[in-house]
């Protein structure tokens, strides 16, 4: 059954200010593309510059700019990419991990303060709620992608 107009309005609204507001706060500490770089690549290790780019949905040329200035900066190493040795490999090197620990720890104090308030378990349920939300945009997401975009759909 799908949700009541109103109950998305109620849901959407607030998660788009949220975000807006965290994608200010995070111009502060970094660009949010460099930052994106930093977190996939510690939570996967070497990854290919396409894939960033294709999980950020953005241009790749955007991710060689952002990854020349980490590296530049020390944060990251590339390497040929042994399954393909047209791409390359990003990965943290220490001074990414010592920068993903920063910033890790000023986005948690940020959201203690933010829910400081709050009980436990519906920090946990809100938790469960927004993981679930993401896993249900990401399946979503990869049905679209089987079905091709609009114009090369014939089922429509």
């Amino acid at each position: 059954m799908r949700p009541k107009p109103e109950d998305l309005k109620a849901l959407v609204y607030p998660l788009v200010r949220i975000s807006d507001s965290m994608r200010r706060a995070q111009r502060g500490q970094m660009d949010p593309t460099r930052l994106a770089i930093l977190q996939q690549s510690a939570t996967k290790g070497a990854v290919r510059p396409s894939d960033v780019a294709s999980d950020l949905g953005v241009h790749q040329s955007s991710i060689t700019r952002q990854t020349r200035v980490l590296e530049e900066a020390g944060h990251v190493r590339l390497e040929a990419d042994p399954a393909d040795r047209r791409s390359c490999l990003i990965t943290l090197t220490e001074s990414g991990w010592d920068e993903v620990r920063r910033l890790t720890r000023l986005g948690l104090d940020r959201f203690a303060d933010f829910l400081e308030d709050w009980e436990p378990e519906d920090v946990r349920k809100l938790g469960e709620l927004l993981s679930r939300l993401e896993t249900s945009i990401a399946t979503t997401k990869r049905r679209e992608q089987r079905r091709g975009r609009p114009w090369q759909r014939k089922d429509d």
